[in-house]
């Protein structure tokens, strides 16, 4: 299954806290239980853990975090046994923002240190990765209010965004840093 075959609104924005809020709640969740009725035509493990993940980011926008901390953590669990490390990296990613979400900043912290340092480590998460996991790891520090380590973040994440020239994905980093700069002058 592909994201384009949901036939329900699966968009979203981001607040003023960085977190995705759902154009359509209503049709979110619907969208949810479509991926989750898809789950009995797949046909491998990998398909199946990948469905697990996309219920896994769907269900924590919509605010229902145990749901979403479950089916990543499935996620994880069958990409670490077939050795498909990319898709073990990017749901561990996620099952990290479910942590921030939760409140479970020593887990979330935890992990995220961790997927800096892969991604540091490895060059191709190093290029396919990195911006993700800062701007991620920034929200992290940012919901524990520690804006300056956001900010640092946030800026590293820009500046990579910047050389991959996603304007997308640099108008979501711009934004992160106006929303945390705006949230230091206004606690100082």
């Amino acid at each position: 299954m592909n994201f384009s075959d949901i036939p329900f609104n699966m968009k979203f924005h981001f607040d003023d806290d960085l977190r995705e809020v759902p154009i359509s709640k209503g049709d979110m969740i619907k969208g949810i239980n479509f991926i989750k009725e898809s789950l009995s035509y797949v046909q491998t493990e990998g398909e199946k853990a990948k469905l697990y993940g996309l219920i896994g980011v769907y269900s924590r926008i919509v605010q229902q975090l145990d749901e979403s901390k479950r089916y990543l953590d499935l996620a994880v669990k069958i990409n670490e046994s077939h050795q498909n490390d990319r898709a073990r990296f990017v749901n561990e990613l996620r099952l990290a923002h479910t942590h921030q979400w939760m409140k479970n900043f020593t887990v979330s912290n935890k992990i995220f240190n961790r997927l800096v340092n892969q991604a540091l480590e490895n060059d191709n998460y190093k290029t396919t990765y990195l911006d993700f996991v800062y701007q991620h790891a920034g929200k992290n520090f940012f919901d524990q209010g520690k804006y300056h380590s956001a900010l640092t973040y946030f800026e590293e994440a820009l500046e990579i965004r910047m050389r991959k020239d996603n304007q997308e994905l640099i108008d979501s980093t711009t934004y992160a840093i106006r929303v945390c700069e705006k949230r230091m002058v206004c606690d100082s």
